[in-house]
């Protein structure tokens, strides 16, 4: 495994010498860097919880291996979900900070900007070309990573996390194939555009698709409980506005054919998918809870009955592991103004606020070569899979989990979390190892997992995919404003257009015209200036 460098081993022995010299107390160490009784560097992180899914972090396999490697202790301070937000708050305002802050934390990129700008978190970028090898050469391999961790003031107060793999950053819908059989189709891979789509869901509706006798038990089209949005994001692609990816979608955007940054919301081709939607919903192919309250477990118990004909994530074991194998994956379907994009797919740098080094940290050097271990092959498949011989075994040329993990009774994803931490949580500061890997470790192959031929998705990604933008302080406070109020109304005029509670060829003029009150137009051109700035970067 790779140690640290000499310099910052060099720093690490010269700075116990004369702690050594000062001071004989071997508490605690302190936030100053005090060392430990056995003469390690101690930092103090903190990081989020898990509870009792995953022993405590001073405890976890992973860490106490690392220690051994870097001779530095980290002294972790886990905050359950439930209690990060307040948590956080505190400590910001407080002013007494960790040494660092790990992983999916809960802050945002205008927090991280914020408190950047005010000298809580400082800036990495000199560190990161002094002192992480790892990283420097991921931000040479792949600018727009950088770009989407550098802020407008030009400094990088923050890691991401990265995953180059298409099958985990995308998602995709998943179709009944034994419905799909009892209407007579025998080759799902026949089913490319979306008017077979909609004929699919037709016939569900139709012919008794589950074969229960029961010809009205089945809900063609059933997304997991509050996921029309997610949906909408999936259908922007084959109505022409999928040129983007996820982040694009998120922000309400997209590229046009000349490149240009358009805005999804009062775009012509974004009435023609809300009244397909009013089409899907008048013909009762939604669910009917589709705008109401279901519970997630009475979404997988419809599941369970057979009661669910299409839904959408990125695998099928999100509706249950029993009922996975009864659905097969499509990527895309051709449209009315578009060929076949998959546009619900995430930028590499999936999260950009993963690691962040505070203030009061006496060892920013040692704590980003530290991290930078992550950013590393090596380090990648140590938090992931471990050690061979120790955690996994090399069988046909991929990593194999050991028995103790495989038949962990919680299953082999939370027997794998006993050890290391990066399978459970994910937006680690780190870059997740090869795809194919991952699902060979727990014996399975990759296809298998996501029911679909994974092969497809480099073909069918758009070919740009867009970073999150990051925003000035003015910027971040104009854009909250306006889309305080836009989210709202969209939210409900959703749901008003798509039921016909309002009839959208008479309403949509007036609908994008209040949008327009709200400064809608504002917000693309804050966009753009934002998205001509990190070309220029």
């Amino acid at each position: 495994m790779k140690k640290l460098s000499w310099l910052g081993l060099v720093l690490l022995l010269t700075f116990s010498m004369i702690l050594t010299a000062c001071s004989n107390d071997d508490s605690k160490a302190s936030k100053e860097g005090d060392e430990t009784k056995d003469g390690k560097l101690s930092l103090h992180f903190m990081k989020r919880g898990f509870g009792n899914i995953h022993p405590p972090a001073d405890e976890l396999w992973m860490w106490k291996r690392l220690e051994e490697m870097t001779d530095i202790h980290i002294e972790w301070e886990e905050v359950p979900d439930e209690s990060r937000g307040e948590k956080k708050n505190v400590i910001m305002s407080s002013k007494e900070l960790p040494d660092a802050f790990y992983g999916g934390f809960g802050f945002s990129t205008d927090e991280v900007g914020k408190y950047g700008q005010e000298g809580l978190f400082i800036p990495l970028e000199d560190l990161i070309a002094e002192h992480a090898p790892n990283l420097t050469a991921l931000f040479e391999e792949n600018p727009s990573i950088k770009q989407a961790v550098t802020m407008p003031d030009g400094h990088i107060y923050s890691l991401p996390y990265v995953d180059f793999s298409g099958p985990e950053r995308s998602t995709r819908y998943y179709i009944n194939k034994n419905w799909l059989a009892n209407i007579g189709i025998d080759d799902p891979t026949s089913i490319t555009t979306l008017d077979q789509f909609t004929d699919v869901l037709r016939k569900f509706k139709s012919e008794d698709a589950n074969g229960n006798g029961d010809a009205d038990d089945e809900a063609p089209l059933s997304l997991k409980p509050g996921g029309i949005g997610s949906f909408e994001i999936q259908m922007l692609g084959p109505f022409g506005m999928g040129e983007g990816g996820l982040k694009a979608a998120e922000m309400n955007l997209y590229l046009d054919e000349n490149g240009e940054l358009q805005l999804t919301l009062t775009d012509d081709k974004y009435k023609e998918l809300w009244s397909y939607f009013n089409m899907l919903w008048e013909e009762e192919l939604f669910h009917p809870q589709t705008f109401s309250d279901m519970e997630y477990e009475e979404w997988v118990t419809e599941g369970s009955q057979d009661k669910v004909g299409v839904f959408a994530h990125p695998g099928p074991d999100y509706l249950g592991s029993k009922v996975a194998d009864n659905f097969v994956g499509f990527h895309a379907f051709d449209g009315p103004n578009s060929d076949r994009v998959l546009n619900w797919i995430d930028h590499p740098a999936r999260g950009t606020t993963q690691f962040m080094i505070t203030k009061d940290n006496q060892h920013p050097e040692e704590s980003i070569e530290w991290v930078d271990f992550f950013y590393g092959e090596e380090g990648s498949n140590f938090a992931f899979f471990g050690i061979e011989g120790e955690t996994y075994e090399m069988v046909d040329g991929a990593p194999l989990y050991n028995d103790e993990i495989l038949n962990y009774e919680g299953g082999i994803q939370l027997g794998a979390f006993q050890f290391v931490d990066n399978v459970y949580g994910a937006f680690y500061p780190y870059v997740e190892p090869d795809p194919e890997w991952r699902v060979k470790a727990r014996g399975l192959e990759i296809d298998d997992i996501y029911k679909v031929n994974t092969e497809e998705i480099e073909a069918l990604a758009p070919e740009t995919i867009l970073p999150q933008f990051q925003s000035t302080a003015e910027e971040g406070a104009e854009i909250s404003a306006i889309l305080t109020d836009v989210e709202t109304y969209v939210e409900e005029m959703r749901a008003k257009f798509v039921t016909g509670k309002v009839d959208i060829e008479t309403g949509w003029e007036e609908y994008v015209n209040s949008l327009k009150k709200m400064g809608i137009d504002r917000y693309l051109e804050i966009r753009r200036a934002q998205y001509e700035r990190i070309q220029n970067q």
